[in-house]
């Protein structure tokens, strides 16, 4: 299947400054670390109350203002940082692709607006983006024309009765990010030389049926090798 080129320029980005891919089943904790501010907290019993509470007992309030529910993911960014929260008791594969989801909100919803904004406008640009003060009318010009966004970052979080993403806007960010996800855990190109060898090698090892969770195996053209 075909790679969005927007896609892989965020995956190549992102592991250009987290240094080379890990071997799969890939594990994207360590490479985060390396390469953004973001910060990834297992919790068992996730909810977005357990979310409010974490940040409550290290004295942080944050603004989100979602009823409760049980989450699998969670993203929290604010002032430059991030905060990928991931249900702690799911097991390896869904919680490896709940952070890769996570890390594609990040990269594609905040990190590179903000850094396309701070290129285009300026450093004083994130006084803007941290809600620190509004943006003055030629610095909304200058964002209209170059297509910078400007303006605090909203978590796309909300959901309807049945769990869906509530507007237009927020299903097409979580379709991004989930290909964004699959593209950082298991590129089009990798499956494409594993599906190559093992059509001319039929007994060559292919990607690990681990890697992603069943639920997601299937999707976005990832059926075979990976189950």
């Amino acid at each position: 299947m075909s790679v969005p080129v927007w896609c892989a320029d965020f995956a190549a980005g992102f592991w250009a400054a987290a240094s080379d891919p890990p071997p799969f089943p890939r594990d994207l904790t360590e490479a985060i670390s390396g390469a953004l501010p973001l910060c990834v907290i297992e919790l068992p019993g996730l909810q977005v109350a357990a979310v409010h509470r974490w940040f409550a007992d290290r004295g942080i309030g944050i603004p989100l203002d979602e009823p409760d529910r049980p989450l699998r993911g969670c993203l929290v960014a604010w002032l430059g940082h991030g905060f990928a929260f991931v249900e702690a008791t799911d097991d390896p594969a869904e919680r490896r692709f709940s952070l890769a989801h996570e890390l594609a909100h990040f990269l594609r919803d905040y990190w590179r607006p903000r850094e396309t904004a701070v290129a285009r406008l300026g450093p004083t640009v994130r006084d803007v983006l941290d809600g620190y003060r509004m943006a003055t009318p030629e610095e909304r010009l200058h964002a209209l024309l170059r297509n910078a966004p400007v303006g605090p970052f909203a978590h796309l979080l909300r959901r309807d009765e049945s769990g869906r993403p509530l507007s237009f806007a927020e299903r097409q960010s979580e379709s991004a990010a989930d290909r964004l996800a699959f593209e950082l855990l298991a590129p089009a190109v990798a499956i494409g030389e594993i599906r190559e060898r093992a059509r001319i090698q039929p007994m060559s090892k292919g990607l690990d049926t681990d890697s992603l969770p069943p639920s997601r195996a299937s999707s976005i053209g990832h059926r075979s090798p990976i189950g």
